[in-house]
């Protein structure tokens, strides 16, 4: 449990070894005592622009303490960050030796100019490469805004015509680079572009019905994605589809679906009501192909369990309140769950729970289920274990 974005260090607070999403402090082999930078980052994992930054900071082995803090559509910041930030309180913030630094560009590009000697992500200011990078970045922001007009601007062929154009220039990029923007090397535009083409991969599939990752309408970002993912600091900040299709709409306000046929079978998918995608024992996932290797049931399983453990009278407490039912009896479908997870092969988690606690209880198991956040909770594999039904 103990591979890079599954949850099994959170007990050392995974200081050292593979990076996690219940890290608060990295060292990378150095003195917790000499730690100069703090990344501040939403709760959920969930803000692209706080990726960005947490992936540029595992990417140069910068030792770095975390600090979580919530977004504003999920609940109040703490006096203490809003007195940093000046009222402010927008996320991701940096303070590197007591210095506050907001607004993720800035932020990159300061941890860039502070810390030259952890693995520049960057060319030199003015050199040709940088040119090149700069042109990249550009285009990252060309891709972001076409995607987000299209999601939730406007449903039309001109705004998916964009959205497409957008795509094929930033294959065409890679095609001259590869398989990172940078070349062989990863740089501080794939940190950028992470961010955004992960979100772009889930909700244009949910949303529009368009396979952007793996179908091979677009081979370069195809093997921008398995070279990424190769990478232990990108598997731990990645997330899967299920959190980002759902976590989006709160952040960004609606996001218009297509209505095509296409569209509603990947949402059917996606979300597990297709009777198919999320059935035990579960198959390879047609939507989102997960990285070579990251799928282990048997582990996969332990660490739901786990997760299942360490929030057990969170998980209980909540979902009971949420769907009215007995604390006894959501506790009860809870341990029959972990039980089933654990000595079953994960078999029929629901079922189980039934026989021991009634219906009523397994109504809080899915309330739970459909609140798992990757990377957050535990890793994907994981998530797709403990919401298969």
């Amino acid at each position: 449990l103990s591979a890079a974005g599954r949850r099994g260090n959170s007990a050392t607070g995974a200081a050292e070894g593979p990076p996690s999403a219940q890290s608060l402090i990295r060292t990378f082999g150095g003195s917790p005592a000499d730690v100069r930078v703090t990344l501040y980052r939403d709760t959920h994992a969930w803000c692209p622009y706080c990726h960005k930054v947490w992936l540029q900071l595992e990417e140069k082995r910068l030792p770095y303490h975390v600090k979580k803090i919530n977004m504003n559509c999920y609940g109040p910041k703490p006096q203490s960050f809003l007195a940093i930030t000046r009222g402010a309180g927008m996320l991701p913030v940096v303070e590197i030796d007591g210095r506050v630094v907001t607004e993720s560009g800035v932020i990159m590009q300061e941890l860039e100019d502070s810390f030259p000697d952890h693995a520049p992500m960057l060319p030199p200011r003015g050199s040709a490469l940088r040119k090149v990078s700069d042109a990249q970045m550009a285009l990252e922001r060309d891709l972001f805004g076409c995607w987000l007009n299209w999601l939730r601007g406007e449903e039309s062929p001109r705004a998916r015509k964009s959205f497409e154009a957008a795509m094929d220039k930033t294959d065409a990029m890679l095609l001259s680079a590869g398989p990172y923007f940078g070349g062989s090397s990863v740089s501080l535009v794939d940190c950028v572009f992470a961010s955004s083409l992960e979100r772009i991969a889930a909700t244009m599939l949910y949303y529009k019905g368009l396979q952007v990752k793996g179908a091979g309408r677009w081979p370069n970002v195809d093997a921008w994605f398995r070279a990424m993912e190769s990478r232990p600091a990108y598997r731990a900040t990645q997330s899967d589809f299920h959190t980002h299709v759902h976590d989006l709409p709160p952040q960004i306000g609606g996001c218009i679906a297509s209505g095509t046929p296409e569209q509603i079978r990947a949402a059917a998918s996606i979300d597990g009501t297709d009777g198919v995608a999320w059935r035990l024992p579960l198959q390879p996932d047609p939507c989102e192909p997960a990285p070579l290797g990251v799928e282990q049931p048997e582990a996969d399983r332990t660490e739901a369990a786990l997760a299942l453990l360490v929030y057990h009278e969170k998980i209980v407490a909540s979902s009971s309140a949420a769907v009215g039912v007995d604390p006894g009896a959501a506790d009860a479908a809870f341990r029959a769950t972990l039980s089933a997870l654990l000595t079953s092969g994960g078999r029929a988690l629901t079922a189980a729970a039934e026989d021991v606690s009634g219906a009523s209880a397994a109504a809080a198991l899915r309330y739970t289920r459909d609140r798992i956040c990757v990377p957050r909770d535990m890793g994907l594999g994981a998530g797709r274990q403990l919401r298969a039904p």
